[in-house]
């Protein structure tokens, strides 16, 4: 099960994370998954910067304007 970033949250800074995680709110900043991690942005999300893992999903109609995706990019379902 991944950890969550809920709707309500607004966070800003540098995340490294060591799972799977799920992005549903507003992210400003880095965010890096380490060995096999997958990083979910789901078509609520608020990202700017830059999120970088070994898988990245997105929800089709995501809004990632000044945002850069790396890893392996994959459209959610």
């Amino acid at each position: 099960m991944p950890s969550i970033i809920g709707s309500t949250v607004v966070m800003k800074g540098e995340l490294i994370v060591g799972e799977d995680l799920e992005i549903e709110g507003t992210f400003d900043g880095t965010i890096t998954g380490e060995s096999q991690d997958t990083v979910t942005v789901r078509r609520i999300a608020r990202l700017s910067g830059k999120v970088s893992a070994t898988v990245v999903r997105v929800e089709d109609g995501t809004n990632l304007e000044n945002t850069v995706l790396s890893g392996c990019i994959r459209l959610a379902e």
